[in-house]
């Protein structure tokens, strides 16, 4: 199998008969290596469709500790994708995981400083009630790069930046059927020979 996918999480909240709550938004960006920190990106701003999507949508209402407790599982999912998805790589340094509740339709964005030349790779999962979530980079101009919009929980990106600087990566909700869906997403870099067996391939070369 090209990737493992992530527990089931929703289904045994929604059987528990938990109410609605809104979902945790945005994250604090980390430095990589000595760099400062370029600070949180702004989310997007919802569409009224897009607001009409999360009225539709089923919610569960989770404590402050079971909300920890699905971010260890999500962390620990994104650990067992690693195990296929990461061979060669090891996780930058200062760089913290991105672990969200996200409703469908919304998008979560960090900034993430890469360097020239150097391969990178972003792993992200999503829990069993999202069956679509997406992965995208942006240049310091907005422009989008990469991306990855498969239509499956685990998306993948392959970077070797042309240029130094600070790089935007966007995680998209595009299905949760009970929300909160949590995801979980990591930054590694290249550090020793990529198995040829990999199927997500080496990174693209710097134009």
């Amino acid at each position: 199998m090209r990737r493992l996918q992530a527990a089931t999480l929703g289904l045994a909240l929604a059987a528990g008969g938990l109410s609605a709550c809104s979902p945790q938004n945005g994250a604090q960006a980390q430095a990589n290596d000595d760099r400062p920190d370029p600070g949180p990106t702004p989310a997007p701003t919802q569409s009224e469709q897009d607001k009409a999507v999360i009225a539709a949508t089923p919610q569960v209402s989770l404590s402050s500790r079971e909300r920890e407790e699905f971010r260890e599982l999500a962390r620990g999912n994104l650990d067992d994708a690693a195990k296929q998805l990461a061979k060669g790589f090891s996780a930058v340094a200062g760089q913290e995981d991105q672990i969200v509740a996200m409703q469908p339709t919304e998008v979560h964005a960090w900034r993430i400083n890469l360097r020239r030349g150097q391969a990178y790779r972003i792993l992200a999962e999503c829990d069993a009630e999202c069956t679509d979530l997406d992965l995208e980079l942006m240049d310091g101009s907005g422009k989008i790069i990469e991306r990855d919009t498969l239509p499956d929980s685990y998306p993948v990106l392959n970077i070797e930046p042309a240029a130094d600087g600070v790089y935007t990566a966007r995680l998209v909700m595009k299905t949760c059927t009970i929300a909160p869906c949590f995801a979980a997403a990591r930054l590694y870099h290249q550090t020793g020979p990529i198995p040829e067996d990999d199927e997500d391939g080496p990174p693209p070369q710097a134009a």
